[in-house]
This record gives C-alpha cells, structure tokens and sequence, in this order.
C-alpha cells in the first residue's frame, strides 16, 4: 500500500560531472542549429506572455523574455541534472549563450529563473496550451497523409487520460514518518492480540487512516495514491493522443477536493473517488482550449467506470469509450434493482409492483438520470415515506433507485467488449503511462525540491513543452516515427 523504498539518490561531484559530459554524445551543436532552423521561439510565443513580461513598473528587463524561456526549455530538453549545473555550463560555453541571447558576459542566477517560474506560472500554461494546438494541427495533417491501413490511423483522435503527481520533499513524505506509524500501529495490533483481540486489525490501514490528511507546509499536497503508492502529493491529470503526445495538464484544486468525501473506508476507496471525479474537470479544462476539434476514441482505466463519466463522455461526441468495468460502480452488496420489460424498476420481490417516478435530475458534474421510489411509498410533507415492512434494502427511508440515459453505453460503449478490436485499441492506453513515466525522469518532477504550487506547475508546463517542441522537430525533419526520443532523433537527423 505505501512505498518505502527511496526514489532518488545523492551524487557526487564526479558523477555530476559525468552527467554533464553525457551531453557531448547527443551532438548538441547539430541540436542547437536544428532548433534555430526549424523551431522561431517569438513566434510560438502567446502575445499575452510577452504582455505579461514586460508590463512591470520599471519596464528594465535585464534578460529578455527569449531567452529566460530558452534556458528553461533546454534544462528539459537536454540531459540536465538541475538548473545550477546548466548556469555553471553557460559560463563556459559561448554557443549555449548565443543560442539563449544572453548579453554579452551576463548569465541569470537560479533565483531569477525561480522567480520566473512561480510569477508567470498561468502564462507557462497558455504556452504550453498554445503549443498543444499547434501540435494537434499536425497531427491532423499526418493522419489525413496515412493510409487507411496504417497502424497509427484515427490516432489523432483519441484522447488517453491517467492522474498521476508530483512527491516534494516534505516531511510527511519522509519513509520515516510511515514507518514510525506502522510500528506504532503493529504495537497496538499485538497488544489487542496479547489481550485476545485485534485478530482482524490492520496495522497499516489504521495508520493510513491515522496519517494527516495533507501536508502540513502546503494543504494542496494531499495523501493520495500516485506512482503506484500512497504518499504526499500534488496530484494532477494528463491528457494524451494515442501517440502519446501530452494535449492538456489539469492540476487538482481546492474546489475539487471540496466537493468530495473528508473520509474513506480504504485507500482503495479514495484512488478510485479522486480518480473517476478528476475526469469531468479535466474534459471541461480541455475542451475550453480545443476550439471545438473533435475526438472519437477515449481509452482510460477502470477507476474511470461511473454513468456520469459515460454519461459526460457521451456528450463530448466520443464514439468509442474503452473503459473495463469496476466492481465498485456496481458492489455485490448492492444488486442492481430489477427492471420489467418496459425498462422501469420494479419491486424484487413481486416483478408486477413497479416502482414510482420522481422525476429527472441531473447535479453538478453528474450525467441525467430518472428518480423511481418503492410502490409503497406516499408523500407526506413534501418528502417520501415508506409503508413498506420488508424492505428490500437496508434504509430508514424509502428505497430509491436512478435510471440513467448511459447505462447502455457502459453495456456496450460503441465497442464490444472483449473483442479482438477492443484488445487491440486498448494496448494503447499504456502510452499514457509511457508519458508519465517520461516527465518523472526529469529531475524537477522525479522529486521536487520545492513545495511551492506555482513553481511545480510550471516545471510540469515547461517539461510538457519541451516535449511538443521535440514533436514539432520530428515532423519539420520529416521523421516522425523519432517524436518521442530526441536522442535517437538527433542521432537519425
């Protein structure tokens, strides 16, 4: 359930050092000439960025908006270590400094670029948004270039979506601090077992459950689960293309976890409350900056399995929804109420007794659905009362049941379910993690030194950037089978 093994290690000078040198291998000249060929900064540049920059009351920028942003984007593109070690590399490297339009003898120090990130954080996202679109313009034309039996068609349009978070460096996230409470709850279990009691204790779910909520340096990095394990982190979505190409980032907020449960039965119970909410937020983000283009094909995981997402998903125009069922839509404990040959519930125990209507209804976040009460039920005071003396479930009220417009949808979600073309269609899913996989690899996001929101968002934009210019590389090199492996499409080029 908790991961305590250590996920990053302390380095030497020699070995950062090598990290360095590891550079020369990736023919950095060639890569800084194809950058200035093929890829014009300014041009990609959002004008309400450069609004931003240089709108501060003494209006004396020392570096120009250019070239902070370049040696940002290189920190990601390059096999950096950290910032510091690309500054120090730029004291001795001309072209590197030619390459970012530095002034003659200047290179900014790391609390300039700290600085950077944290204030225009909202304008690294209209880049990075800014970027998508150009990206998703290109897929577009090499979809249309494939032929019919390609292997990569319609892969433009489908969208693959997973959460996953950043771990900064917080206490809580210390293994000692889990380990302190497991010890402290296993202590407990063989005290109630040396008195005849504990026998279906959990020491580690009770010091999940005895864990603080969120951190105590920042509240929005929350114990959730993430990178396979529970931990402190600040969760965020990422929407991809079947090629797995990051189109859109949306960062868990506090409106988010206000509308959900303070408390869980399990761990288990959590990931899948957060992670199937987290998709109505995402689209809803999304599809604000898609300008209205058109996506038939969503792959997610089975967290994902709820008749609002269906219901949600449905509405955006998907023709094919690939999500494998969850136990947890539909518990054993809670069998569906039956329904007649009219589609409308009826009592469990006589088929002949239908349930009465209420009306429709339709939440916040939540798809439409129709309201039905036990047939033993009357109103009084404007609330419904049960006559019932055997009711068929437990309740102190009536027996309440909902019909929804996407129940046939989550039967057959315009695919059939366990067919050849679902298991071929669905192994994509897995690029999603490929891409996560990918962002952590750099060391901003792998473990985050600080805990500041603004500037972990930023790193998250300007890793994705990064990543959009490599495809736009691919495709002016004319090579995209290479656009998502900058080292082997500098080696190709």
């Amino acid at each position: 359930m908790f991961s305590l093994a250590s996920d990053y290690e302390q380095m030497s000078l020699i070995e950062r050092i090598s990290k360095v040198s590891e550079i020369s291998s990736s023919k950095p000249h060639d890569f800084l000439e194809l950058l200035n060929t093929h890829i014009d900064l300014p041009t990609l540049i959002p004008a309400s960025f450069r609004l931003a920059y240089y709108s501060s009351k003494t209006n004396n920028r020392e570096y120009s908006l250019e070239s902070i942003l370049s040696i940002l984007l290189l920190i990601q593109l390059l096999p950096i270590h950290s910032a510091n070690c690309f500054l120090f590399m730029l004291h001795f490297a001309p072209e590197l400094r030619e390459f970012c339009k530095l002034p003659d003898g200047k290179v900014p120090d790391e609390s300039v670029l700290s600085k950077f990130k944290i204030r225009f954080e909202d304008e690294l996202r209209k880049f990075f948004e800014s970027l998508a679109l150009k990206v998703m313009g290109i897929f577009d034309e090499y979809d249309a270039s494939l032929p019919e039996n390609s292997p990569h068609k319609g892969l433009s349009g489908t969208v693959v979506y997973d959460p996953t978070g950043l771990k900064p460096k917080v206490k809580e996230n210390n293994p000692k601090t889990l380990e302190s409470e497991i010890r402290r709850q296993s202590n407990f279990k063989k005290y109630l077992e040396d008195n005849g009691q504990g026998k279906d204790f959990n020491a580690y779910l009770a010091a999940w459950k005895n864990m603080p909520k969120h951190a105590m340096s920042n509240e929005a990095l929350k114990l959730c689960y993430a990178n396979g394990h529970f931990g402190y982190f600040y969760k965020f979505g990422l929407l991809t293309n079947g090629f797995g190409i990051p189109l859109h980032i949306h960062f868990f907020d506090k409106d988010f976890y206000d509308g959900l449960p303070s408390d869980f039965d399990s761990p288990q119970d959590q990931k899948y409350a957060y992670d199937n909410a987290s998709l109505a937020p995402m689209f809803r983000s999304f599809f604000k900056n898609a300008q209205n283009r058109q996506f038939h094909t969503f792959l997610g995981d089975s967290e994902f399995d709820s008749y609002d997402n269906y219901g949600l998903l449905d509405e955006l125009g998907f023709k094919k929804i690939l999500i494998p069922l969850n136990s947890r839509c539909t518990p054993a404990s809670n069998e569906p109420i039956p329904r007649n040959n009219e589609g409308v519930p009826c009592c469990p125990k006589n088929h002949n007794s239908r349930f009465l209507p209420d009306g429709s209804c339709k939440g916040k976040n939540r798809s439409l659905r129709f309201k039905f009460v036990c047939p033993l039920s009357r109103k009084e005071d404007n609330k419904w009362v049960s006559d019932c003396d055997d009711k068929c479930r437990p309740t102190n009220s009536t027996v309440t049941t909902y019909t929804y417009k996407s129940e046939d949808l989550r039967t057959f979600p315009g695919i059939l379910r366990g067919s050849k073309e679902w298991d071929m269609l669905y192994k994509k899913r897995t690029v999603v993690e490929r891409e996560i996989s990918s962002m952590k690899s750099h060391p901003s996001l792998a473990r985050p030194n600080s805990y500041n929101c603004a500037s972990m968002r930023a790193d998250v934009y300007l890793n994705a950037s990064a990543k959009l210019f490599t495809v736009i590389l691919a495709f002016a090199l004319g090579k995209p089978s290479y656009m998502r492996n900058l080292k082997n499409l500098l080696h190709a080029a």
